[in-house]
């Protein structure tokens, strides 16, 4: 698993693949289930595979001492 946090709007990504650049290139949709308060958001490949979650605020599930501890899309 690869973990991503954007500072800038509060999202931790948790991503469920080995290669992130790879896999990205396979990337076509997200849904962000009304259950799951519209904040907890399954990204998909073309296939309709599960690559990984985006979680917005995630300051409101996860401390921010931890979440800062995780690489930018730019450290990774």
């Amino acid at each position: 698993m690869i973990y991503e946090y954007d500072k800038e709007v509060d999202g931790l990504y948790i991503w469920f693949v080995e290669n992130l650049e790879e896999e990205l290139r396979n990337y076509e949709k997200e849904l962000w289930p009304e259950e799951l308060k519209n904040e907890i958001g399954l990204l998909f490949d073309k296939n309709g595979r599960l690559l990984g979650m985006e979680i917005m605020p995630a300051s409101k599930y996860f401390e921010q001492a931890k979440i800062n501890k995780f690489p930018t899309r730019a450290d990774l």
